[in-house]
């Protein structure tokens, strides 16, 4: 037994290269094999596996139009996008009602662990404000802002602020702590599904400069939502994150 496992935790070994692993994990920590043999089991987890694939290929091939398709490039065509996948997050979230209603329960509710997480993501956006934007300019020599893409619409902050930070807050979650996370927490570790998931959720956001927050911002949810479990304490997080982020971009605009 290694010497970082607590007395109490029943463990095995992996037939495929004789580690030792918890007696209730589903892969091999050292080479990866699956642990379980169980025909019904291999069959139900390619189910998952085949489901969350549609999942993330939808959202993949929305974002990849919406950022690389020159027609799609649009205001109007960015709405649809968004709306196409908060669908798609319902939906699938849905899928698995019984699975997944217990995420949306808040029995835990505290306003003061709120507090933190929200100044903690408030704290996070203004560094990743500031990080990105000089990354922006030395790479790139240019300062993005997104408002512009608003500017001369009516409520132009109000469109900003429920596109940028309340749907993305509640859909994204949704989506990706809520269904897709809870999905591979079925058929793989905690540790490994949180890891999946944030890096498949960094990836939507076609922005190779940003994976250096986007990754550990995704991880930090991530362990959130399994700790805490429910969905509640993630959507605040990054409703906070992203409103702070909203409120540099009409700042500058201004």
């Amino acid at each position: 037994m290694s010497e970082n496992t607590p007395k109490d935790v029943e463990i095995t070994t992996c037939s495929q290269c004789g580690g030792e692993v918890r007696l209730n994990s589903k892969f091999c920590n050292y080479c990866g094999s699956r642990l379980s043999a169980n025909s019904d089991d291999f069959g139900k987890s390619w189910t998952r596996l085949k489901e969350a694939a549609l999942f993330y290929g939808i959202d993949i091939v929305a974002c990849c139009l919406a950022s690389f398709v020159g027609i799609f490039k649009t205001l109007g065509w960015s709405l649809f996008f968004d709306i196409l996948m908060a669908i798609s997050a319902i939906l699938f979230f849905a899928y698995n009602w019984s699975e997944n209603k217990h995420l949306l329960k808040w029995k835990s509710f505290s306003f003061l662990k709120l507090s933190g997480y929200a100044a903690i993501a408030i704290c996070c956006s203004v560094i990743v404000h500031y990080s990105v934007g000089w990354l922006n300019v030395v790479i790139f020599n240019k300062d993005e802002n997104y408002f512009e893409l608003l500017r001369g619409n009516l409520a132009a902050e109000v469109f900003l602020i429920f596109f940028t930070a309340v749907m993305p807050a509640l859909f994204e979650e949704l989506g990706y702590r809520g269904y897709l996370l809870q999905n591979l927490l079925r058929i793989a570790d905690k540790d490994q599904a949180i890891y999946i998931t944030s890096f498949l959720f960094a990836i939507i956001h076609m922005s190779f400069i940003s994976l250096f927050w986007l990754i550990p911002f995704a991880l930090f949810l991530g362990y959130t939502r399994v700790k805490e479990n429910t969905l509640w304490y993630g959507i605040f997080i990054h409703f906070f994150f992203n409103l702070t982020a909203c409120v540099f971009q009409i700042l500058a605009a201004h």
